[in-house]
C-alpha cells in the first residue's frame, strides 16, 4: 500500500523529543526523512534503555523508537562546509524544515526560515521551542518539566489537594510534536492552494495551555483555581481510581443514566435517589461519601470481576494496566502498536507504532533507526551531487561523522 505523504521531503534537525516526534510521524505517513545530527549524536543516543549490540556498542530503545525509518547525515554545522551542505540540502532538495533549537540557533548558521525563504518561497518551516521564537519568554531554555510547571500543567497533577508534580512522562514534547505535524500539514495544503510557503511557530507552553480543559474557564467564569485532582475530576462525580482485591480500576458515572446503572450493579439501588446523592451537583459536593462506599464494594471483587460486570452493564471503565500489560493486550495486539523491529547490529527491539489507521494507506514502521551518519556518502554524493573525492576530503576536514 501507498502511504498518504510519499513524495514529501523532510529535513529534521530535530534533537531529543518534541521534534524527533514529529518527524518520526511524518515518516510513518510516508514523508523521506533526512536527520541532520551534530558529531556526537542525538542525545537520545546514549538515554536508556539502552543495550550492547553485537559490535559492543550502545543503542538506545527510545532513540530507536523516535527515529526509526529516517537516515542520518552527522555534520558539523559549526564549519563554513557543513553550513552549506545543509543549505543546499534545503534548497535543491526539501519541501519542509523542522527543528527544535532554542530561537535564533538557526540563524547562527545561515539556515534560518528567514534567510531561506527569499532564495526559495515555498519552503515550510516547522520549529518547535519552550515559548515560542518570539515573545516575553522566547530566550528561556526549556525541558518539558519547566513547560509543565510554566503552563499550569503540573498544579492540576498529584494526589487529591496534595503536593503537584509533573506527568509521569514528556508529555508537553508529544504534544508539541503532534502540533507540529498538524501545522506542517496544514501548511502543504496552504501552500498547494497559494503557492507559498511559511513558518509553522510551535512551542510546548501553548500546547499545554490548549489541554487545561474546564480550568481556564472554571478561573473566569468562578474564580475557581484549579488544583491537583488526582483521578478525581473537579466537574463531576464518582470519577475515580478504586481499589480491588488485586489491582485498581477507574470507574466513571458522572450523569444520572450512568449513576442508576452502576448503583444496579453494586446491589445498592437506593443510593440512586438517596439524600445528597440524586443529582451530579449533589453528588459532586458528596464525592468523599461516594468514593468511600464505592471503593467499599470493589474492594470485595477482583478487577477482572469488576470490569465483567459494568462490561455486562454497558459502563466505561479503565483497569489500571503496567506496560507489560498493554503490550500483551488483545487490544495492542489486534492494531499492531507495539511491533518489533529489527534494529541493525542489535536484533529485535519492540517500539510502538503510528497511531493513525488509513483505510487505502500504510503506515505501519517503515525501517530501523539509523546509525550516526550512516548516510552521510548517499547523501551528498547521491542526494547533492557531490563527487565521492569531495566528499573523501571533508570527511578528513571533519566536516562529517559516523557511528559505523
Amino acid at each position: 500500500m501507498e502511504r498518504v505523504l510519499e513524495g514529501l521531503r523532510v529535513v529534521s534537525f530535530g534533537l531529543v523529543i518534541s521534534a524527533p516526534s514529529a518527524a518520526r510521524m511524518l515518516c510513518d505517513l510516508g514523508a523521506e526523512v533526512i536527520k541532520i545530527e551534530p558529531h556526537q549524536g542525538d542525545t537520545m543516543r546514549m538515554i536508556r534503555p539502552v543495550k550492547k549490540d553485537s559490535r559492543g556498542k550502545l543503542q538506545s530503545g527510545i532513540f530507536t523508537a523516535l527515529n526509526c525509518g529516517e537516515k542520518s547525515l552527522a555534520l558539523d554545522l559549526r564549519t563554513e562546509e557543513g553550513q552549506e551542505i545543509a543549505r543546499k540540502l534545503i534548497l535543491e532538495w526539501a519541501d519542509v524544515v523542522i527543528a527544535n533549537f532554542k530561537p535564533g540557533t538557526l540563524a547562527k548558521f545561515g539556515i534560518d526560515y528567514e534567510t531561506i525563504k527569499n532564495l526559495k518561497p515555498g519552503i515550510i518551516y516547522g520549529e518547535v521551542s519552550g515559548y515560542g521564537q518570539k515573545g516575553p519568554w522566547a530566550q528561556r531554555g526549556a525541558y518539558d518539566i519547566c513547560v509543565q510547571s510554566e503552563c499550569g500543567i503540573a498544579a492540576q497533577n498529584g494526589p487529591w489537594g496534595e503536593k503537584p508534580h509533573r506527568v509521569g512522562f514528556s508529555v508537553l514534547d508529544y504534544l508539541s510534536g503532534r502540533d507540529l505535524v498538524i501545522g506542517v500539514l496544514g501548511a502543504l495544503h496552504y501552500r498547494e492552494k497559494t503557492g507559498r510557503g511559511q513558518h509553522v511557530d510551535i512551542s510546548l507552553y501553548n500546547s499545554g495551555v490548549t489541554v487545561l480543559e474546564d480550568a481556564i474557564p472554571g478561573y473566569d467564569m468562578e474564580g475557581v483555581i484549579a488544583g491537583t485532582v488526582g483521578s478525581r475530576h473537579p466537574s463531576a462525580s464518582p470519577h475515580n481510581l478504586y481499589k480491588t482485591r488485586d489491582g485498581y480500576i477507574n470507574i466513571i458515572a458522572i450523569n444520572n443514566f450512568l449513576w442508576k446503572k452502576l448503583v444496579t450493579i453494586m446491589g445498592r439501588p437506593d443510593l440512586e435517589k438517596a439524600e445528597g446523592l440524586s443529582t451530579g451537583l449533589e453528588r459532586l459536593e458528596n464525592m468523599d461519601r461516594i468514593d468511600e462506599i464505592i471503593e467499599e464494594w470493589t474492594s470485595r471483587h477482583t478487577t477482572d470481576e469488576i470490569a465483567g460486570m459494568m462490561d455486562a452493564a454497558g459502563l466505561p471503565r479503565g483497569k489500571l494496566c503496567t506496560v507489560k500489560d498493554v503490550i500483551e493486550s488483545e487490544q495492542t495486539r489486534f492494531w499492531n502498536m507495539a511491533p518489533r523491529i529489527e534494529q541493525p547490529f542489535l536484533g529485535e527491539v519492540r517500539i510502538n507504532n503510528c497511531p493513525i489507521k488509513y483505510s487505502e494507506a500504510e503506515t505501519d514502521i517503515k525501517g530501523p533507526a539509523p546509525m550516526l551518519g550512516e548516510h552521510n556518502r548517499d547523501v551528498v554524493c547521491d542526494v547533492l551531487g557531490y563527487a565521492p573525492e569531495a566528499f573523501d576530503q571533508m570527511k578528513s576536514r571533519g566536516v562529517f561523522a559516523d557511528d559505523l
